[in-house]
């Protein structure tokens, strides 16, 4: 049995943070304006939306999808807000692996940040140098850089969900995120990340089924997996389309496997 948890987060810059550190280097900073372009820090980014999915896959080749949690601002009031519901998630999860794409140079620095701001404690999972067995899956597995290997080139996440047949429309929009503005803003957010995590989670599952470390099968569990959110997320959603355009597709492929 292998029981998995998925997170992704989307920030922001902190223009507050930016002008203080505008403020210790002016020079450097005047000079990257001065050719048109804007210097953001890592560190002056903040959290403002989380998602994490839950699944287990069992001996007998199932899956089970647990549930499907999301932090917002707007609901639950600041960074630290989010970073403690899922710190707190993720810790009462304890047999639990997370998975990340391009978490360790997008989520884990600034949820480390956050802790070392907000006087936070990391969950075991995200704790540096974990030592595990050979073969065995890190607590807190990066599929981007698995995926990378000893290459040189990194690959988008809509990338590999192109190769392997996913719709495309289920990509559109996810590379240029802004703050939320408005309620309705803040709904299309909580949509967004948490449809981030169940296409990080169709990837590895695929990925998983060829190195041999799950027996699924590929095609129904992401039939499962799209089916399970579209209920979830109603029919008006942008996302409502193309994961019906893709249980139409993977339908029509089971039945031809069939026949």
């Amino acid at each position: 049995m292998l029981k998995l948890t998925f997170i992704d987060t989307e920030s922001a810059w902190d223009e507050y943070l930016h002008e203080d550190y505008r403020a210790i280097d002016p020079k450097g900073v005047a000079k990257l304006e001065r050719q048109g372009r804007k210097r953001h820090n890592q560190a002056c980014k903040r959290i403002f939306a989380a998602a994490a999915l839950d699944i287990i896959i069992g001996d007998e080749r199932t899956l089970v999808i647990e549930g499907l949690s999301a932090w917002t601002e707007r609901e639950h009031g600041d960074e630290q807000a989010i970073v403690e519901g899922l710190f707190d998630h993720i810790r009462f999860r304890p047999d639990h692996r997370v998975v990340t794409y391009g978490g360790l140079a997008a989520e884990l620095p600034l949820l480390t940040l956050a802790a070392m701001q907000y006087g936070l404690l990391l969950p075991n999972q995200l704790r540096g140098n974990q030592r595990v067995r050979h073969g065995e899956m890190r607590p807190h597995m990066d599929l981007a850089l698995e995926l990378k290997g000893q290459g040189r080139d990194w690959a988008h996440l809509s990338e590999i969900g192109l190769r392997m047949g996913l719709p495309r429309d289920l990509f559109i929009g996810k590379t240029e995120v802004e703050f939320p503005q408005t309620g309705q803003d803040w709904i299309e957010m909580r949509r967004h990340v948490s449809c981030d995590v169940v296409l990080t989670a169709m990837v590895t599952l695929a990925w998983l089924r060829v190195q041999g470390r799950i027996s699924i099968d590929v095609p129904s569990a992401l039939y499962q997996l799209a089916y399970w959110f579209l209920r979830r997320t109603g029919d008006e959603t942008r996302m409502a389309a193309p994961l019906a355009q893709l249980c139409i597709q993977i339908s029509e492929q089971l039945a031809a496997d069939v026949t």
